[in-house]
């Protein structure tokens, strides 16, 4: 009977949902973010660690890189709780905390909050506009080929749509860049 019961306790405290079970053995690709910019649905809903210049200002949360030679980056915000607060056009809100967890075309995604995180999120905060170089573990969404008369491009997400979007999981590193603009 004392091993029955520890045999149930056990399996009882070893049960996880199939949905935690699969984020915990999920692990990051990493790529360029020429990649991600090159081949947008290639990565869609992935989770993905990408290096970049972040950018972060007015009606602008953005990874970029020149290497890629394109104009738009990719739309960055935080994953979980926190938001970025980022103002921007087209119904974002600029609330800085969620009642729950960030939610993207039916994907929950969280967030890391340890210094690393703390460290990206006090730069952008108490700036007006600032450019940091870091490297982020996200999930990736895509958006939408958008045609326009100029050509077209992967968007959806951000100011007037005009990106894909990487929404923040962890920060793994952060560096200020020598342009930081202390307005």
């Amino acid at each position: 009977m004392f091993y029955r019961v520890i045999t149930i306790l056990t399996l009882i405290g070893c049960t996880v949902s199939p949905s935690a079970a699969q984020e915990a053995a999920e692990k990051a690709q990493t790529v360029s973010l020429c990649q991600l910019l090159q081949s947008p649905a290639a990565y869609n809903k992935k989770l993905v660690e990408v290096r970049g210049v972040v950018s972060h200002g007015f009606e602008s949360f953005s990874l970029s890189t020149p290497q890629c030679g394109t104009p738009l980056g990719i739309w960055l915000e935080y994953g979980g709780l926190i938001g970025s607060g980022t103002r921007y056009c087209c119904g974002a809100t600029y609330a800085r905390t969620r009642q729950a967890p960030l939610v993207v075309e039916d994907i929950v995604v969280p967030l890391v909050q340890d210094a690393t995180f703390q460290r990206l999120d006090n730069y952008i905060q108490q700036r007006k506009s600032v450019t940091l170089r870091a490297t982020l573990i996200g999930r990736f969404f895509s958006g939408t080929l958008q045609q326009l008369p100029a050509g077209e491009f992967w968007g959806g997400y951000g100011h007037f749509g005009c990106c894909s979007l990487l929404v923040i999981q962890q920060v793994r590193t952060v560096k200020p860049t020598n342009s930081i603009q202390h307005k």
